[in-house]
């Protein structure tokens, strides 16, 4: 078996003793090894993917137990899985709920009164 096919296996095995050994430079590397990963990303997907990694990492802050983030972790690929399915099957579906999602907002123009001078709290 060639050596590239070994190495996930060996980063798996790396990472997992890591871990056991020293958590907190686990998930220094962690962090590095995603953010490698997501550098190697079309540029055009770079800020979606790290705004989905930021996402993650939110919810899984509050998890300290592997199992526990493990969990979690599967709970967001299925619920990610989910609106992939749903967008695959019904396209149209999923643009008008985006669509109806979009609130416009009327820009009211402010004006301070020459009479009443600047706003409280602000010098003249």
């Amino acid at each position: 078996m060639a050596n590239e096919d070994r190495y996930p296996e060996i980063l798996f095995d790396e990472l997992s003793s890591l871990y056991q050994d020293d958590p907190d430079r686990f998930e220094e590397q962690r962090k590095v090894l995603i953010e490698q990963a997501i550098e190697n990303f079309p540029e055009d997907f770079r800020r979606r993917a790290q705004g989905l990694q930021f996402t993650i990492d939110c919810k899984l802050h509050k998890y300290r137990d592997p199992i526990m983030r493990m969990n979690k972790m599967v709970e967001i690929f299925w619920e990610h899985f989910s609106l992939f399915q749903e967008t695959i099957n019904d396209p149209e579906k999923i643009l008008q709920e985006r669509r109806a999602a979009q609130q416009s907002a009327k820009v009211i123009p402010l004006h301070c009164r020459e009479d009443q001078g600047p706003p409280s709290g602000q010098p003249h």
